[in-house]
């Protein structure tokens, strides 16, 4: 059964409906020729309430699944974010906005540039070029700028995505104190930036304090394996004075005795 059937059959059992329920109202008696048109208006207008009925019903379970949807949204454990291909912010979630630290509605519209810290900016815009050149999905990690002015390490997993739904106005509408950001539409062949953003700082923290220890521990392993080397060529002397003066060698050097320096893994 094709579309139009499946219209045409879900019409009929609507009208059947309509009837049988004008047939129960005290008020209602059998058409008569006179009465027809009064009849087929009154059958119309049950068919109306019905229909109402089930949009309503239909609209109230769209917005609850939407509201489950903006939880999940905004309270992911990632940041998430929706750029324009000149790189403006045009959605993100509330764990985003906390991540730099700022309220939501002072980021919506902005640069995200902006928040890139100056010296890995060079690294952002190469990113977006390549996006906007054709590539579909990047990564980067960027030092971000928060609203206090202290700097989070941040990955960005990037994609590029083309909409291809109907044009429809963009919008973000406040529902209960929170943007709701899933309702943002685009034109269709429109191309936004998607971005999952990952706190790393804790990462790259660890990462800077292994590299601190490895400089240490090679600095002490050349310091030790420089004290050894000065102990043997002075064991190396004393044995040379000794001889000269006819005595026995105090200090038995061979190969092993000295040392190997040792590399930090």
């Amino acid at each position: 059964m094709n579309q139009s059937e499946d219209k045409k059959t879900n019409a009929a059992r609507l009208r059947s409906r309509a009837e049988t329920n004008l047939e129960r109202h005290p008020s209602a008696a059998k058409p008569r020729p006179v009465e027809k048109l009064l009849h087929e208006l009154q059958v119309y207008q049950i068919e109306l309430e019905m229909q109402n009925e089930s949009l309503r019903a239909a609209q109230c379970e769209l917005e609850a699944s939407r509201d489950r949807y903006l939880d999940l949204f905004d309270f992911a454990p990632v940041g998430y974010l929706t750029l324009n291909t000149n790189g403006m912010i045009e959605e993100l979630n509330l764990t985003a906005a906390t991540l730099f630290g700022m309220e939501r509605t002072k980021l919506l519209q902005r640069s995200f540039l902006a928040r890139v810290l100056a010296e890995d900016q060079p690294r952002w815009v190469g990113l977006l070029s390549r996006l906007k050149a054709g590539v579909d999905k990047d990564s980067v990690e960027l030092g971000m700028q928060r609203g206090d002015g202290t700097v989070v390490q941040a990955l960005l997993d990037c994609e590029r995505r083309v909409s291809s739904g109907v044009g429809a106005d963009k919008t973000t509408a406040q529902q209960g104190g929170r943007a709701n950001n899933a309702q943002l539409a685009v034109a269709d062949g429109d191309t936004a930036i998607r971005v999952v953003l990952t706190d790393i700082s804790r990462r790259k923290d660890a990462e800077t304090a292994q590299g601190q220890q490895t400089v240490e521990l090679t600095r002490f392993n050349r310091a030790m394996v420089g004290r050894e080397m000065a102990m043997i060529e002075l064991k190396r002397q004393v044995n040379a004075l000794s001889l000269e003066l006819r005595r026995a060698s105090p200090f038995a050097l061979e190969f092993n005795d000295a040392p190997a320096a040792v590399v930090p893994r």
